[in-house]
């Protein structure tokens, strides 16, 4: 199913820039003496921001003299985040306030390498955000199809999203792979009769989705591909291999993680026996780690940002990365140990504590997901709360007040029942999968 729209945040974002383009353009359309290029001789000066408060998309003008009428050339910042420049012309810059640039951002102007800050005042930010139900019925775990908020979820328990606003869920309780196009508000199957559907990821290209069959019963069937080019509408099976022994390299296993970068699908096995790697085109099968003493229930996540694989220690309460490439002397091929997992969030299982890197702690923790930015998020069932780890390993809860039950609205005031999918948009909207009596599928907006 193709769609045409995107998600919903981008087309929030464009629709403003579209009616202030179109503002801009009614000057542009006489002789306007403002527009003129960036004279590199001349000092760049800001004056003035209006408005000097708003949330993410705000359109803001900024006043000055020598912006030049290039916005390929102007850069605009809130603190360190960059905005998106409409229009110029030599005494002002059109543009939209960036995602969370900070409660007060110092705004600062560079134009082919010089810059200029604005003096003595500073643009606040206001967070907008909320938890809303977006697919099924509050504790009906039928799996029926249609309008998004009258379909419903056998248990939605692992999720992963697409840049056009396409959520694919993995519906354990069903059977079957399920896609909720949210531009359409709509519940389709794509896959019935499957056997435990589980983890699931697209490449970070988004032009290809696979998801996993968590249980022994289909070996040596590992997972299904479905791709853009056919409208994710064929499905492509991925078998496993035999090595020079004749003996199956993953085996007769049951698989609950799986990741994917630009060339690999990565299988990690229940108790982390086996972690097995798989080519993307030449579907050639290789095992390139085993038994790493972890807990049953282990989630992967590759993270674009520094090419490494995250682990989630569902029942450790713990989170580990490591290098999926990583060869060591002696190999032709990747192999890893446990030695080589680094530990690097999470203190141990209990209730939840904020904090930085291992001194955090969480309950029991299923999915993660990246956002563009290389911010973490993980759900803690034990706990039913969000957590976010920024790229400085700092760890807070952003959704969810500890308590089982059914809350939408305020993210800190809302209710979880067992949250186990978990994925995310490039701009950091969230989706949560409950496996619990809920059996929904909820949105995580803050901005």
């Amino acid at each position: 199913m193709k769609t045409k729209h995107r998600h919903a945040t981008r087309f929030l974002l464009l629709l403003p820039a579209m009616l202030l383009l179109a503002a801009c353009e009614e000057t542009s359309n006489s002789a306007n003496p403002l527009d003129r290029p960036h004279d590199p001789n001349a000092e760049i000066i800001i004056t003035n921001i209006g408005p000097e408060n708003g949330g993410i998309g705000t359109k803001i003008i900024v006043s000055g003299s020598n912006f030049g009428n290039d916005p390929a050339k102007v850069k605009l910042y809130f603190n360190s985040k960059e905005a998106f420049v409409i229009k110029v012309q030599d005494n002002a810059i059109y543009a939209l306030v960036p995602k969370q640039p900070g409660d007060f951002s110092t705004i600062r102007v560079v134009i082919d390498g010089r810059e200029s800050i604005l003096p003595d005042r500073q643009f606040q930010y206001f967070i907008k955000s909320s938890v809303t139900t977006i697919a099924g019925q509050q504790g009906v775990s039928t799996s029926i199809d249609g309008p998004a908020l009258e379909a419903t979820m056998g248990r939605p328990s692992m999720l992963a999203v697409n840049d056009e606003g396409l959520l694919f869920v993995s519906d354990d309780g069903g059977m079957r792979l399920r896609l909720i196009s949210i531009a359409d508000r709509k519940v389709t199957t794509l896959i019935e009769g499957m056997n435990g559907p589980w983890q699931c990821a697209f490449t970070p290209d988004y032009q290809r989705f696979y998801v996993l069959e968590r249980n022994v019963g289909p070996r040596p069937l590992l997972f299904y591909e479905l791709n853009k080019g056919s409208n994710w509408m064929e499905q492509t099976s991925f078998w496993d291999q035999t090595d020079a022994s004749g003996n199956y390299i993953a085996g007769r296993l049951g698989y609950a993680g799986l990741a994917v970068d630009e060339e690999y699908v990565y299988l990690m096995s229940l108790a982390g026996s086996k972690l097995v790697r798989v080519h993307q085109e030449t579907k050639k099968v290789e095992l390139i780690g085993e038994n790493f003493p972890l807990p049953n229930w282990n989630h992967l996540c590759y993270n674009p940002k520094d090419g490494m694989l995250y682990i989630s220690a569902e029942s450790f309460g713990r989170i580990y990365r490591v290098d999926p490439r990583l060869t060591p002397p002696g190999h032709d091929t990747p192999w890893i140990t446990f030695n080589d997992l680094e530990h690097i969030l999470g203190g141990g299982r209990g209730v939840p504590r904020e904090g930085n890197g291992t001194y955090a702690q969480f309950g029991s923790l299923e999915q993660l997901c990246f956002d563009a930015e290389g911010n973490m998020y993980v759900v803690d069932f034990q706990n039913h709360v969000v957590w976010k780890i920024d790229p400085e390993m700092n760890a807070t809860v952003i959704a969810g007040n500890g308590t089982s039950g059914y809350a939408d609205g305020n993210p800190k005031e809302s209710m979880f029942t067992i949250p186990y999918g978990l994925t995310c948009t490039p701009d950091g909207i969230l989706y949560v999968g409950e496996a619990g009596e809920n059996r929904l599928v909820r949105c995580v907006s803050i901005q």
